[in-house]
């Protein structure tokens, strides 16, 4: 047979590029449909479990931020600095605000200008500023989204109200409530009123006149037992409610591991 010079090797060629064209094509298609095909070896992604705060309300964003850089380590070198120069070094470094309480210090016979000489490597800045402070009977607290730098007896006043789900550690129980109540009351992680304060009798004075005592003349925090909600109530200092946040979690870590080895023993 002769073969067509015109469409010889040309016709080959096209012929040739037609097929690889088209092979082209269907390689996204065959793609796809693999794509629409499930593999059933493949394992759905896991569910992200939030955590259960530990309180509410829950710490805002800027909280957070704030509770995490006053536990971040910093360095630190002051060689007799005014006390305001060291805050406002501390401010910048972390980008959270440290405001000095003036009035309350000038209470407390403390100016802004008193000389500071400490030097500071590897510590958490909450620990430096415990060692900064606590020689002028100065605390912090972490109040409105910012940190102010207060007397230990003005920062004796400032009590928040947290709600602390722990009906993981009372077993639902009444008595468990009791009991976790006087726990905390027993670590003197704070100042406490009396309990049932409010519920006392009136106590009548040589005048026969009534002389109810109120719960308001006492000094200190508060808890309240709420069994609905398997909570309880604390009304306290900022310092305390971190203590109570610290024993809480170990709590709830000394009780995974006596459960972890009551596995172990079965």
């Amino acid at each position: 047979m002769s073969r067509n010079p015109k469409y010889g090797r040309s016709g080959i060629l096209a012929v040739g590029l037609g097929t690889l064209l088209i092979g082209v094509l269907t390689l996204p298609v065959q793609a796809e449909e693999k794509a629409v095909v499930p593999d059933k070896k493949t394992k759905p992604p896991a569910r992200t479990v939030q955590a259960q705060p530990v309180f509410y309300p829950a710490l805002t964003e800027r909280e957070k931020l704030i509770d995490s850089m006053l536990k971040r380590d910093t360095h630190a070198n002051f060689p007799k600095v005014p006390l305001y120069e060291t805050m406002e070094y501390f401010s910048q470094l972390t980008n959270i605000p440290i405001l000095l309480q003036d009035k309350y210090l000038e209470e407390a016979g403390v100016t802004r200008e008193e000389m500071i000489e400490v030097k500071f490597t590897n510590q958490s800045l909450q620990n430096e500023l415990d060692y900064i402070l606590d020689p002028l009977d100065l605390t912090y607290v972490v109040d409105k989204e910012m940190v102010l730098i207060t007397t230990k007896e003005r920062a004796a006043r400032i009590l928040k109200t947290r709600v602390y789900p722990v009906g993981d550690l009372c077993q639902s129980s009444p008595d468990g409530y009791a009991a976790l109540e006087m726990v905390i009351r027993n670590a003197r992680l704070g100042e406490w009123k009396p309990g049932g304060i409010d519920q006392l009798a009136p106590i009548y004075g040589s005048s026969g006149q009534d002389a109810r005592v109120y719960n308001f003349q006492f000094k200190g925090g508060t808890i309240s037992i709420h069994e609905p909600s398997q909570s309880l109530v604390i009304s306290q200092t900022y310092h305390a409610h971190e203590a109570i946040v610290k024993l809480l979690q170990d709590l709830r870590q000394a009780r995974a591991l006596q459960q972890k080895s009551a596995d172990r023993s079965f």
